[in-house]
Parts: structure tokens; sequence; C-alpha cells
């Protein structure tokens, strides 16, 4: 006969739920959900059921808040010790230098946000998906300019926006 799971009492079942019901993390509410639903006396496969996991992983949550307690639920993945690559001033660095145009004349983009952080940092290469981290941690999104057709006439183009074409 298998063994009944039961919840520790680290902390009231009306605290568990007031932590359920504040948590903002998707994936560390649902932690809590576990350990609610176990603590009002709920089996494991209907909370499986409810948490659209599967049996083990309840069962796993359980025992990981019973031997360490509230911390354990916490998502961990968050701020998981890795150091950013740029310091708060060189951030502020990259900040000014987007400010101006390109080294090479173009538009900031990843590759050369990349580019630059490598340069900085004294690094072979850095991935351009990091430079497009960095874009979007300075608040900026993908900018292209519109293609040009290569035989546009800024006259047509013009006398077409007045309300025609000049060619007849």
């Amino acid at each position: 006969m298998p063994k009944i799971l039961h919840v520790t009492a680290h902390l009231q079942h009306e605290e568990v739920v007031q932590r359920f019901l504040a948590c903002a993390h998707p994936d560390e509410k649902l932690r809590w959900q576990a350990v609610m639903l176990k603590s009002e006396g709920r089996r494991s496969s209907d909370i499986a059921d409810v948490c659209k996991r599967r049996e083990d992983w309840v069962r796993r949550t359980v025992r990981s808040y019973n031997e360490s307690g509230p911390e354990a639920l916490a998502d961990k993945r968050l701020q998981n010790g890795k150091e950013r690559l740029l310091s708060p001033e060189e951030h502020d660095e990259l900040r000014r230098a987007i400010l101006e145009p390109a080294p090479d004349g173009g538009i900031w983009d990843s590759p050369r946000v990349a580019r630059w952080i490598a340069e900085r940092k004294g690094l072979e290469k850095v991935d351009p998906h990091t430079g497009w981290l960095y874009l979007r941690r300075l608040g900026l999104s993908r900018l292209t300019p519109r293609p040009k057709h290569p035989d546009a006439k800024e006259a047509d183009q013009q006398a077409f926006k007045k309300g025609g074409s000049q060619q007849k």
C-alpha cells in the first residue's frame, strides 16, 4: 500500500492560501496551488489534473516544501547567479553610443550591439541574441527602414500624393 503524503505545517493553511493568491510568477503560483490543495487533503492525482502536471511533479513539489519550507517553492531560475555582461556604467555607455549613428554608418541592430559589447569587453565574439537582449533592456524595438524601389522617382511620388500621377 502506498504511503500517504501529508503537508508539513510550515505555515497555516490560510497563509498558504494567501501566498498562492498573492503570487505573481506563474510557475511559483502553480507550486503554491499544489501545496495548498494537498494541505486540504486532496489526492495527488486530482491535484495533477487541476495543475495539468504529472502526479510525480505533485509529490516532488510537496516533498520539497516539506523538507525546505516555503523557500522551496520560489522560482530559482529568475536570478540564477549569472552576472550580466555589462556593468551599469557600461550599460549607460551603450545607451549613449546608440543615440549616435553606428560606427559603420548603418542602424544599430543586435549584431552591431553584440560587436560593440565584444570590443568593450575584449571578447572574441558575443552572440547577436545578447545584443538583442541589451537593446530590449534599453527599451528599444526592432526598427528597419521601409524598402525603396531602385527606380522610384521622388517627383512622381509627390505628384501621386497630391492626387494623381503625372504620367499619361
